[in-house]
């Protein structure tokens, strides 16, 4: 029966939205920092939710999943507005901006610039997001190990970064 187990699929979909969609669209307003493109990703996000439910089946907790889907897609986002050169900023908000003078705000940005996407992530999720490094990496999808060394090699370059020079 394909149309009951699709129709409990988006039930469950429907669920997961209630329950996660606020903290979806957060993750992806602090990456995106654009509300409409936050709400578009979110969407989107539990789009790929409903296609790929087979994925979460095997998983005792469906957010780590989310999470880093959610992630993932704003990162790509992200990297595609560099890639096409339209208006955009080329690293994440290490906070919001009411929270942050402007110069410390360019400042974080120019730190996390320097940095693959997935290291920025490590930095955001643990130094902003609060996160710990066994959360991160089942969210992500990496090791814990991964994340330690993502972290340690992000702050050991942004220290010789902020000393003047080149990580």
């Amino acid at each position: 029966m394909p149309g009951a187990r699709a129709s409990s699929h988006e039930e469950r979909v429907v669920l997961l939205y209630r329950e996660y969609g606020p903290a979806v669209y957060r993750r992806c307003l602090r990456l995106l920092r654009d509300r409409e493109a936050a709400r578009d990703a979110t969407q989107e996000v539990f789009v790929k939710l409903l296609r790929d439910m087979g994925k979460l089946a095997a998983r005792d907790t469906a957010l780590p999943w989310i999470y880093r889907v959610a992630t993932n897609h704003c990162l790509n986002l992200r990297r595609d507005v560099r890639r096409r050169g339209e208006q955009g900023e080329d690293a994440l908000d290490l906070a919001p901006a009411a929270a942050a003078p402007y110069p410390a705000g360019r400042l974080a940005r120019e730190v996390l610039a320097r940095f693959d996407a997935q290291t920025q992530a490590v930095a955001v999720g643990v130094l902003v997001d609060g996160l710990e490094h066994e959360e991160l990496a089942s969210a992500l999808g990496i090791s814990r190990r991964t994340v330690h060394r993502k972290l340690a090699r992000f702050l050991e370059g942004a220290r010789q970064l902020l000393a003047g020079g080149e990580p």
